[in-house]
């Protein structure tokens, strides 16, 4: 039987918690970013329907536009009077210095949220 050396285990027990502990970091720095635009997007849409009740919110994803521009995507579930309908809401900012570009919205009748 091979004898596994005490540093080899050390190193990669290191190595694992260092791994797990930036994937966390990153994890944690993307969570924030999304509450940051899911506001401007529900800010939004509250805006655009000032009659209406926000029932719910979906984030869907995020695209990279391009060096400078990011989108993330969100899906609103609205009711105004006894209609409900989703709004689609697309944030654009810059990723590197967390500015807004704009938002973008569009209603969709029968649309799944």
């Amino acid at each position: 039987m091979k004898s596994i050396s005490f540093s080899k285990v050390l190193f990669t027990i290191v190595a694992l918690m260092v791994i797990l502990t930036a994937g966390m970091k990153a994890y944690g720095e993307q969570n924030v970013d999304y509450e940051k635009w899911s506001k401007i997007a529900l800010s939004a849409v509250k805006e655009k329907y000032p009659e209406s009740q926000l029932i719910d919110y979906k984030y869907v994803n995020r695209e990279e536009v391009n060096e400078e521009e990011s989108k993330d995507i969100f899906h609103v579930k609205v009711k105004e009077k006894d209609k409900q309908f989703i709004v689609y809401v697309n944030v654009v900012f810059n990723p590197k210095t967390g500015k807004l570009i704009t938002v973008n919205l569009e209603k969709k009748e029968d649309a799944p949220l």
